[in-house]
C-alpha cells in the first residue's frame, strides 16, 4: 500500500498530511518515540511533536506516562468509530445553529453546478422539498442515482412523472419511454438530467457519459422560469406518451397525467407568479369581455 492510500482519506476526515502519516506509521510499528517517528516520517522533530500533540487531542494515539513518552495508534475501527460519533455531535449542533438563523429572501437566481455530487445532492434536495408535482427528464445514469428520492418523494403523495430512457419502474412513479430505443441515447452528447418541482424550482445538467463530470449544469428557484420549465416538460412527456402507445397505465395514472400542464395541475409556483405580478384583471382569454362590460 502506498502512502497516499491511507493519508489522502484521513485528511478527508480532517488529518493533515503529517497528522495522517504518524498516525499510519504507529498503525504499523507501535509503540514508538516522538524522535523515531519524525525519523520515519521524515519530517522535522518540532512539527512531529506539535502533530503527536494534536493527534492526542483528536483521540487517534495515547502517550505513554513517563520519559520516554511512547506512542500507540488507538485502534482503526475505534478511531473511526470515535470520529462518527464527533461529526454527529457536531452535526446536530450546526443544525441547531443555522435553524436559528433568518433566510434569506428568494434571489430567483441562475446558479452553475461544478460537480456530478452537487448536481445529484441538489435534485435528492429538490424532491425532498416537493409538495405537489414533480416532472423530470433522465438519462439511465441520473435515474438510477435518483431512483430511491423519486420513490420516497412520490410516497408522500406527490405526483411524480419521469420522461426516462429505458424500462423502468417504481412504484408511484409514472414513467414514460418510447417503446423503440430512443435516438437521443446515441446522439445527446452525455446524460442529461432536467428536473422541476411543484414550478417553483428546477434544474438542468449535461453530464459526461461515465457519469464522472459535469459538461453544464445549472439550478434556479426562479418561478417564472420554473413555470416555463414545467411546461415544457410536460410537452415532453405528453409527447413520449403519444409516441410510445402505452396501453399499461392505469386509469388513475391517467387521468394524473392529463392533468399536468400548468394550468390544469396549478402547483403552487403559478400561484406565488400570480400573486407576484397580477395586479388587475387581464385583458385577454375568458375574462376580458367582462372586464369590458364593466367599464
Amino acid at each position: 500500500m502506498s502512502i497516499k492510500d491511507y493519508t489522502q482519506p484521513l485528511q478527508a476526515l480532517g488529518f493533515t498530511e503529517i497528522e495522517a502519516l504518524i498516525y499510519g506509521f504507529l498503525v504499523e510499528n507501535s509503540p514508538a518515540t516522538g524522535y523515531r517517528i519524525s525519523h520515519a516520517i521524515g519530517k522535522q522533530p518540532p512539527n512531529t511533536y506539535k502533530a503527536i500533540a494534536a493527534l492526542e487531542d483528536k483521540g487517534a494515539i495515547i502517550v505513554e506516562v513517563g520519559e520516554k513518552k511512547l506512542c500507540r495508534a488507538v485502534p482503526p475501527v475505534e478511531l473511526l468509530d470515535n470520529l462518527e460519533r464527533r461529526f454527529k455531535q457536531h452535526r446536530r449542533e450546526a443544525d441547531q445553529a443555522l435553524k436559528a438563523l433568518t433566510s434569506s429572501p428568494q434571489d430567483d437566481g441562475i446558479y452553475h453546478l461544478k460537480t456530478v455530487d452537487q448536481v445529484i445532492r441538489q435534485s435528492e434536495a429538490m424532491l425532498e422539498r416537493a409538495r405537489g408535482i414533480v416532472l423530470c427528464d433522465l438519462f439511465p445514469g441520473p435515474f438510477e442515482l435518483l431512483s430511491d428520492s423519486l420513490g420516497e418523494t412520490a410516497i408522500r403523495g406527490v405526483t411524480v412523472i419521469c420522461r426516462v430512457y429505458s424500462k423502468e419502474h417504481i412504484p408511484g412513479v409514472i414513467t414514460q419511454q418510447l417503446s423503440e430505443k430512443d435516438p437521443a441515447l446515441d446522439a445527446w452528447p452525455g446524460q442529461h438530467i432536467n428536473i422541476v418541482i411543484d414550478a417553483e424550482e428546477h434544474l438542468l445538467g449535461l453530464l459526461t457519459r461515465d457519469m464522472k463530470s459535469v459538461h453544464e449544469a445549472v439550478w434556479s428557484n426562479s418561478t417564472f422560469l420554473s413555470c416555463l420549465h414545467h411546461n415544457h416538460l410536460t410537452a415532453e412527456i405528453l409527447y413520449t406518451n403519444l409516441k410510445s402507445e402505452q396501453t399499461e397505465m392505469s386509469p388513475a395514472d391517467k387521468e394524473k397525467l392529463r392533468d399536468i400542464s400548468l394550468l390544469a395541475f396549478r402547483p403552487s409556483g403559478l400561484e406565488t407568479l400570480i400573486q407576484r405580478y397580477r395586479t388587475d384583471p387581464p385583458s385577454f382569454g375568458p375574462h376580458a369581455d367582462k372586464r369590458r362590460t364593466d367599464v
